[in-house]
């Protein structure tokens, strides 16, 4: 691609690339989505250096006018800023009320795609195909008896659970096992409990089924358990190992007090673990499955994080009590199959090629956290409160009180090319600041987040002067 400029070497040669590009944008010749040539190529076309269209490059990223896409390059944003007309000023903080407290959504915390076992997978799924015709005389109604034997023998070697594997059920995807479980347990006048936050999915999911919604306050311990209701519950969802959103781990003790309270109000007790298998240090805390003696607890797990959401695979582990309503409840609510990928699945797990991958990828996620954490550090200052460094690919960060809204700071640092989320302060106003982002670390490698981190927090800067930010 050769771009329209023109520069003249008797003056600053960064000046005029950055302003002829930023007018460029601004009156829309160049126009959203377009891919900009890599900073090698413009180096090359105009005769300057690659530290100038880098620093021209990072200037303009940060300014809104250009945006970066992992993987793919920098394209112009939407929409480009209004140009000033008059000196520069610093932008004015703003969150509009609409945005305020957006729930959390998959957009934060995705994994990398370059880190899937590709050349692997496509084995294993022509090997599926080749043997297609003899696969297709096992169908069982809670699919393929070799994909739930491997899934029992991993929960047993990862988590230490005695899972057999009848009481094993695929399901098509996270969203589906929700609404099954939210069947199975709910009826119009029956109450369900939240954490909050929680994922909005699945609060939606079950207020369409249950007659009221009880959302319980979380903490740095995870739910508070004793914020509990009293009286009949028929199911409570928890994300003991990784909270969705905020990212702590169930308190051993509030894990047992959980358990208790469930026996008492009755209540089925949902606990999801699709984030659980990328753990980083010392996570000791038995899964409420492990602890369950009386039946309640439904186990839902799958791959979306290990293998990625393009493998949307789910599971469920039920109790011995309710295979059968369960089963019944899948197959009205969807009797399809994906006999392939359960084939390649199957196999990926017995061969232990998973376990090498979630070996693989613990180590490559835990480098990119701890860079993400230095960053965070190095351009913000301490001490900086974050949650749910232990597992996943977000964390919860807690930024320096003077630094603007969590709406503006989220809008800053998508600006530059990181995933970004903020939580209504609503929800954990106790902390101090009552302020929180998600920010996720998988999709970027180390020296992206680095460099990102860095212009967010000039950005930062520029917009709020009175912030005591630390220097670069």
């Amino acid at each position: 691609m050769l771009m329209p400029l023109n520069l003249l070497r008797d003056q600053p040669l960064q000046q005029q690339l950055y302003d002829q590009l930023q007018d460029l944008i601004a009156s829309a010749r160049l126009r959203h989505g377009v891919r900009m040539p890599s900073s090698r190529g413009m180096a090359e076309q105009f005769g300057v250096s690659r530290n100038t269209v880098l620093l021209t490059y990072e200037r303009l990223i940060a300014e809104g006018y250009l945006e970066t896409l992992p993987a793919k390059g920098t394209f112009v944003a939407h929409p480009p800023p209004r140009r000033a007309a008059g000196p520069a000023e610093p932008p004015v903080p703003f969150e509009s009320p609409e945005h305020a407290g957006t729930p959390v959504d998959g957009r934060v915390g995705r994994p990398d795609p370059s880190l899937f076992p590709a050349g692997r997978w496509r084995a294993l799924m022509r090997d599926a195909l080749d043997n297609l015709g003899a696969k297709l005389g096992t169908e069982h109604p809670a699919g393929s008896p070799a994909l739930r034997n491997a899934i029992a023998d991993w929960l047993s070697t990862s988590r230490g659970l005695a899972v057999a594997p009848d009481q094993v059920i695929l399901m098509n995807g996270r969203q589906q096992a929700l609404h099954l479980v939210a069947c199975l347990a709910l009826r119009p006048t029956a109450r369900a409990v939240v954490e909050d936050p929680c994922d909005s999915h699945a609060a939606a999911t079950l207020a369409a089924v249950a007659g009221e919604l009880i959302r319980v306050p979380v903490d740095a311990d995870g739910l508070r358990t004793d914020r509990l209701p009293n009286g009949e519950v028929a199911l409570v969802h928890v994300t003991p190992e990784h909270q969705r959103p905020l990212g702590v781990s169930l308190e051993r003790s509030r894990r047992i007090a959980l358990l208790a309270w469930a026996a008492r109000t009755g209540a089925l007790v949902l606990e999801e673990d699709c984030e659980g298998e990328l753990r980083y240090g010392e996570m000791n805390a038995p899964t409420l499955l492990s602890l369950d003696t009386e039946e309640r607890v439904i186990l839902l797990g799958g791959f979306c994080i290990s293998l990625g959401p393009w493998l949307s695979l789910a599971y469920m582990v039920v109790p011995r009590r309710l295979i059968v309503a369960a089963l019944a409840a899948r197959r009205l609510i969807d009797d399809t199959r994906r006999w392939l990928e359960e084939s390649a699945l199957a196999e990926l797990l017995h061969s232990g090629a998973y376990a090498r991958q979630v070996h693989r990828l613990g180590k490559a996620y835990a480098s990119r956290r701890d860079a993400l954490l230095a960053a965070l550090h190095q351009h913000f200052g301490a001490p900086a409160t974050t949650w749910g460094e232990h597992a996943g690919l977000h964390l919860a960060w807690f930024p320096p009180a003077d630094t603007g809204s969590p709406g503006y700071l989220a809008s800053l640092a998508r600006r530059c090319g990181l995933e970004a989320a903020a939580l209504p302060a609503e929800a954990h106003a106790w902390q101090a600041g009552g302020k929180a982002l998600l920010l996720g670390f998988g999709a970027l490698a180390e020296p992206q987040l680095a460099l990102r981190v860095a212009q967010f927090a000039r950005l930062a800067r520029a917009s709020s002067p009175a912030t005591a930010l630390s220097a670069d």
